[in-house]
């Protein structure tokens, strides 16, 4: 084809997506293609949250599911009852209700031309704090764009830079977190990570968009485009019989009585716009130059306001909002690929003698999980010594908890969990070791009551086994995931089993891509007392050659401070594996 055709095609499209005044009528489209639910609580929250809050049809949750008629109906007579006030509108004590929005349905009343196939991955539903008030979808961001092009494109419309490369994105979905917020977060191919946390608040809802720069060049005129899509909150439709205003840093939106508004602006404002066909109102950021290894942030909102006059509402805003400092984070690095954490269980000695001064050659970390249990006080062949415990922390290395006994955790230990870890802490203070911040769980036995007592105590970091997602005899696992795992429940990516070939290893290492860390898990090398999880010293050697030939970075678990906030943990903690238990139980494709 001619090449300034194609020039001049994506021209046009860009035009068409920028600016949005060309509109064709034409039937509502498929919205996406449908996602399953992934396990029963995941059906089940997507069921109510489409059902009883964004009142789907069957068809709609035919449409975002897949579901069977028979599921589906079943979920209609559960909470397809008429909604009451709580149902519809914001949620209690006047907080501004916020959901994943579920796809299903296309988010637009018209302009489909310019949304095929929206994807849902970076849309959230607002809901008005009035009653029966319907959603107010925000696709945040909806397009980014740097100096390299159209970097991210929530819909088919024009290619992105990743399209043209043939390189297909995965789908994410939204993560609920500790706080109430919701947090979306991507990786793209080169390393550029962006991602959105959106907080409910009394009457309003903020979002913090951010672009974190993994690649190796310098990111220039980094701008987004974030969509508040109205036809779907009630009153609003008709972009014809609502009043607008485009007041920088504002753009407002009337419903057709003049009396409610739905409001949105951003600090680092690019600029306000409307598109009534679709319709929609924009107020979209942009982001100073970014070289490798920053992050780049925005502040915006979306207001919901009942008068006939926002104008001198905007003062308020712009006092209230928009003039307050943009809180102080600490800025974390982004997640390199090829990035493992190296972890030793069971203070076997052979850690001592084999294992550290292989890591001090290469420049690795690693942390190393220490237990009394076993024969630990009295068989000083096969166990360390706590003179040379102290001497791999004077060493740079990180020396964890790993109970006094080494006791599986179980409803029947939960009572002793607390002085089972003290024992260790005191230890290790008084032989001139930091109080230990990371826990592994001794043979890799879990319990949802062990999480209070380890944040009681102060662990910021635990790390789990691959149990229950992959059965403990595979020594296979899964990698950490930061945006869905527990800090406090970081799964292995591979535990060491004497059968294992470097074949075995790589697969493990190997799922250090893409903001996932592959934990791997050792015991002695070798390890004559627990022969089941002997590492030969020669394979052992092998292995973390080929970590260093492959340009791979080792760390301990505490070193995850450099890229991770513990303290951001995902409201529920067991979601992720209930998660993967489902789609590890699914046939293999044939």
């Amino acid at each position: 084809m001619n090449p300034l055709r194609n020039r001049v095609r994506s021209l046009l499209g860009w035009l068409v997506l920028a600016m949005g005044w060309i509109h064709v009528a034409v039937a509502e489209p498929q919205a996406q293609t449908a996602r399953p639910p992934q396990g029963v609580a995941d059906q089940a929250e997507w069921l109510e949250n489409m059902i009883r809050f964004h009142r789907y049809t069957a068809a709609e949750v035919r449409a975002a599911t897949g579901l069977s008629d028979e599921v589906i109906a079943a979920a209609l007579k559960q909470w397809g009852m008429p909604a009451d006030a709580s149902s519809g509108s914001g949620a209690a004590g006047g907080t501004i209700r916020v959901l994943p929005y579920p796809g299903g349905r296309h988010p637009r009343l018209g302009f489909f031309e310019g949304a095929i196939d929206p994807q849902r991955d970076t849309k959230v539903s607002l809901f008005p704090p009035w009653d029966n008030g319907g959603q107010v979808v925000v696709d945040v961001p909806e397009a980014i764009w740097s100096h390299l092009g159209l970097n991210y494109l929530a819909h088919r419309h024009i290619p992105t830079i990743w399209e043209k490369a043939g390189q297909p994105l995965e789908p994410v979905e939204w993560s609920r977190r500790a706080d109430g917020s919701l947090a979306m977060m991507r990786t793209l191919p080169d390393g550029v990570a962006f991602g959105t946390r959106v907080t409910p608040g009394v009457g309003h809802a903020e979002f913090r968009a951010w672009v974190r720069n993994g690649s190796t060049q310098a990111l220039r005129q980094l701008s987004a485009q974030v969509c508040v899509l109205l036809g779907r909150a009630t009153g609003f439709a008709d972009a014809a019989a609502g009043r607008r205003i485009l007041e920088a840093p504002f753009a407002a939106a009337a419903d057709a009585s003049g009396r409610r508004w739905v409001i949105t602006a951003w600090d680092g404002l690019n600029r306000v716009w409307q598109n009534p066909p679709v319709p929609c109102i924009h107020a979209d950021p942009r982001w100073s130059d970014c070289p490798p290894g920053e992050t780049r942030e925005a502040r915006g909102w979306v207001w919901f306001f009942e008068g006939a006059d926002p104008v001198p509402e905007f003062d308020r805003l712009r006092r209230e909002f928009l003039a307050r400092p943009l809180p102080e984070i600490r800025r974390r690095q982004p997640i390199p690929e090829k990035l493992v954490v190296l972890t030793f269980d069971d203070s076997v000695a052979s850690l001592h003698a084999n294992v550290r001064p292989l890591l001090k050659e290469l420049g690795f970390g690693a942390s190393f999980f220490i237990t009394e249990g076993f024969s630990f006080l009295t068989n000083k062949t096969d166990y360390m010594t706590w003179q040379q415990i102290a001497e791999l922390h004077r060493d740079g290395f990180e020396v964890g908890n790993h109970t006094r006994s080494h006791v599986g955790i179980g409803p029947d230990v939960l009572g002793r969990l607390r002085e089972e870890l003290t024992h260790i802490d005191a230890l290790c203070v008084r032989h001139g070791i930091p109080k230990p911040i990371s826990f592994a769980y001794p043979g890799n036995a879990i319990h949802p009551g062990a999480l209070a007592v380890l944040r009681d105590l102060g662990f910021r970091w635990a790390r789990r086994g691959a149990q229950p997602e992959f059965a403990y005899e595979t020594g296979r696992g899964v990698a950490y995931e930061p945006e869905w795992d527990h800090p406090l429940l970081i799964p292995t990516t591979g535990d060491a089993r004497p059968t294992w070939t470097l074949e075995n290893f790589r697969h493990a290492a190997e799922q250090a891509r893409g903001g996932r860390i592959a934990v791997l898990q050792f015991h002695g090398v070798p390890d004559r007392d627990h022969p089941w999880v002997n590492t030969p010293l020669e394979r052992f050697r092998e292995y973390l050659q080929w970590l260093k030939n492959n340009g791979y970075r080792a760390i301990a678990l505490r070193d995850l401070d450099r890229y991770i906030d513990p303290s951001d943990a995902p409201q529920d903690p067991w979601a992720v594996i209930r998660r993967r238990q489902y789609l590890t139980s699914l046939p293999a494709p044939k």
